[in-house]
């Protein structure tokens, strides 16, 4: 049921940006001069690579690959139904008038429109599956600065205009806050136990269909409350993220890294062959080692867990999950700083 809410939802969010297509063209075609069709061109281009994308992520959705992300999905699919039937509405106007001002305010209430916090939910973790160079959520800034230069550059700036742009520049700014909170650990800005599951779960469904070895890797620092006891809580957060960011370096761009609670992180690693597990654990735990000494200095144990998965996607990363945990201590009992993979 959750997954067929999900397809339903981009559906109507790959439909709200098929208007927004045909309502930029229309402004490009009725528009006189030369510079302003360019630029109205130009965004209806920009909407056209978000409606492949949406096409894009119904087939991982349709395919269960994209979890359901939503809490309450039925009122996530009936608040952007609403503003569909908005964007509808708008599209009917798009060739009515030849008046610039109005139509920057119809461009305006159409991006504030389309921008609900579903859109971009889920435009981050088709950017986590499908690693491309071009993802909307990376986009919408210099989208939206691309619309305010403009109205100012065409002399289309009215004080509505600019308190409509100014709302629609804080609502993507809201949108793109709100889900980095849901889904990223504010300390050390990679994802949380939340956004971890949930991208875990996407790429453990792309390896189950091609068939690639997958693994985890359960980090965890060794003595960390003794750094909490001795050296107080700010040293031990500042280690916390030391340690991320030292992990995150040293990964593949196709590996996901999380934080899976107090001093532990967690590595889903969705292709990796042969030696290279224990060789990648290695190259982390030797350069937490190193590059901790200027500082406080810092060791960690890692557990590796590797398997290829056919089966019951939950299940099996289970079995991974208690396996890498089950390592990761074995590597502290046989005293710390080491791996065991």
């Amino acid at each position: 049921m959750e997954e067929n809410l999900s397809a339903q939802i981009v559906t109507v969010c790959l439909n709200m940006d098929r208007h927004a297509v045909k309502i930029y063209q229309n402004l490009s075609q009725t528009a006189k001069d030369k510079a302003l069709r360019i630029f109205w061109h130009k965004m209806s281009q920009e909407e056209s690579k978000h409606v492949g994308c949406w096409v894009d992520l119904l087939t991982l959705v349709e395919q269960g690959i994209i979890p359901s992300i939503f809490s309450h999905p039925e009122t996530i699919l009936k608040e952007l139904t609403g503003n569909f039937d908005k964007i509808i509405e708008i599209s009917k106007k798009g060739t009515v008038s030849t008046e610039l001002s109005e139509n920057f305010f119809l461009a305006f209430r159409l991006e504030f429109y389309l921008l609900h916090p579903a859109l971009e939910g889920l435009w981050h973790f088709y950017g986590i599956v499908r690693k491309k160079e071009y993802n909307p959520e990376n986009e919408y800034d210099n989208h939206i600065q691309q619309f305010i230069s403009a109205m100012h550059k065409f002399g289309a700036g009215t004080i509505e205009l600019e308190v409509l742009a100014e709302t629609v520049e804080r609502m993507w700014h809201y949108t793109k806050n709100m889900v980095q909170e849901v889904n990223f650990d504010e300390l050390t800005g990679i994802l949380n136990r939340r956004g971890y599951v949930n991208a875990m779960t996407s790429l453990a469904y792309l390896a189950k269909r091609n068939q690639f070895n997958s693994a985890v890797l359960m980090i965890d620092i060794d003595h960390f409350k003794r750094i909490n006891d001795t050296l107080g809580h700010l040293t031990g957060d500042a280690v916390l993220k030391h340690v991320a960011d030292i992990i995150k370096k040293n990964l593949r761009a196709s590996d996901i890294l999380g934080r899976f609670g107090g001093e532990e992180f967690i590595v889903f690693l969705p292709q990796i062959e042969g030696k290279s597990l224990y060789t990648l654990s290695e190259k982390i735990r030797t350069a937490v080692q190193e590059q901790t000494k200027q500082k406080i200095a810092a060791t960690v144990s890692i557990g590796g867990a590797a398997k290829k998965i056919t089966g019951e996607i939950e299940a099996e990363i289970h079995d991974l999950l208690q396996q890498a945990d089950k390592n990761m201590y074995e590597a502290k009992r046989r005293g710390r700083n080491q791996v065991i993979a």
